[in-house]
């Protein structure tokens, strides 16, 4: 199982956040970017590049939650082997 933990959180409005996200394992560990909207929507993004191109309605995310806890899970069971 995967551990997780917001590196750094940059502020865009009070309610809007860029969490970089650090998940390791045992062997392997990756950084992904968040894009918390009034917590209520997790848009999570595996390079900048992708983050920039959300903020300029170039890209959309294949991930995304609604719920929090379902982000957690899949922080947990992320495959991190994936590069």
């Amino acid at each position: 199982m995967n551990t997780f933990q917001a590196i750094h959180s940059e502020y865009l409005r009070a309610d809007r956040t860029i969490e970089t996200i650090l998940v390791k394992n045992e062997k392997h560990e990756r950084v992904f970017f968040m894009y918390n909207d009034q917590g209520c929507s997790f848009r999570v993004f595996e390079n900048v590049i992708d983050l920039i191109g959300f903020f300029e309605d170039k890209f959309e995310p294949e991930i995304s939650f609604d719920d929090e806890n379902e982000l957690d899970k899949y922080f947990e069971k992320v495959n991190l082997n994936l590069v």
